[in-house]
């Protein structure tokens, strides 16, 4: 049930963007933009900056249950970590989006001198997040927005190293659900392989794949056919948005026919966004939002 689609090392990330461009003009302009900061994340989560965490106490009868690995082991980091994290990554969004530069310089001068703890971005993430970010713009004036992107970008580097550890530790295990098995955020993409029409689900905050029923909405576990369809654009077969008439909610999905071509889901996910425009503009709302996928 646990896999690995896509996820190639970083040498290999800038050749895949590149080919996404070719193939999907309109979003050209989109991975111009997170081509450098996806490149850095897959950058500094190959180098393992972080310390090991502890998955002794993870259990795998209560992953069968639906409890993921981030409800049952530690994995945030030393603050130091994660402003090397931040910083780096920082730059990376000053190359794509320059209208960003000013902005984020205040918040990392103000990280660098110890006025801003990241960590505390992290702790108790339902809540500790919206609360950091919070603090940050009344106390600091720092931009909500500006810093809820850059520890969004952050948090996906910490927790690619965790998924890389706790998989490799873990081994297979049996999964069902609909959310991410090491981090329980929902799926931004999924991938219908042509042969035998196995449905995948991968998670831009981690970097997880895993497998999913087709008859079941991944988002409210609703398993009846009716209410859940797939919406096409003409002339475009290999891609769809999943949409479940229950929650609201849409998944945009791929067809794969065959294994040819190196494939990163979190690029594939944006070579999509024609998709996340149409359905948003009928209603619906993605299950989880990215830094791509949010147009309002």
């Amino acid at each position: 049930v646990i896999m690995t689609l896509s996820g190639p090392d970083s040498t290999g990330i800038s050749q895949i963007i590149d080919y996404a461009m070719e193939q999907s003009p309109h979003a050209a302009q989109l991975l111009q933009a997170f081509k450098p900061v996806i490149t850095r994340q897959r950058q500094l989560a190959d180098m393992a900056i972080l310390a090991p965490a502890d998955y002794s106490r993870v259990d795998k009868e209560k992953l069968k249950a639906g409890i993921p690995v981030i409800r049952q082991a530690d994995l945030m980091c030393e603050n130091e970590d994660l402003q090397q994290i931040t910083l780096s990554l920082a730059e990376a969004v000053k190359e794509g989006l320059p209208a960003l530069a000013e902005g984020l310089d205040r918040f990392c001068a103000l990280a660098r001198e110890g006025k801003i703890s990241l960590t505390d971005y992290f702790k108790t993430p339902a809540k500790g997040e919206a609360a950091a970010i919070d603090r940050w713009g009344a106390d600091l004036k720092v931009s909500p927005s500006n810093a809820s992107f850059l520890m969004s970008l952050a948090g996906r580097v910490i927790l690619e190293q965790r998924r890389n550890e706790a998989t490799a530790v873990l081994g297979a295990f049996e999964w069902e659900k609909g959310y991410c098995p090491v981090c329980g955020d929902f799926p931004s993409i999924a991938l219908i392989e042509e042969e035998g029409g196995k449905r995948f689900l991968h998670c831009s905050s981690c970097g997880q794949d895993w497998r999913f029923t087709r008859v079941a909405c991944p988002y409210c576990e609703k398993d009846s056919r009716q209410g859940m369809d797939y919406f096409y654009v003409e002339g475009r077969t290999q891609e769809s948005a999943f949409i479940c008439d229950g929650c609201k909610k849409y998944l945009v999905t791929l067809y794969r026919v065959g294994h040819v071509l190196p494939r990163d889901m979190d690029v594939s996910a944006i070579t999509l966004v024609h998709l996340d425009m149409i359905m948003q503009d009928k209603g619906y709302e993605p299950m989880v939002v990215c830094a791509w996928n949010v147009l309002s």
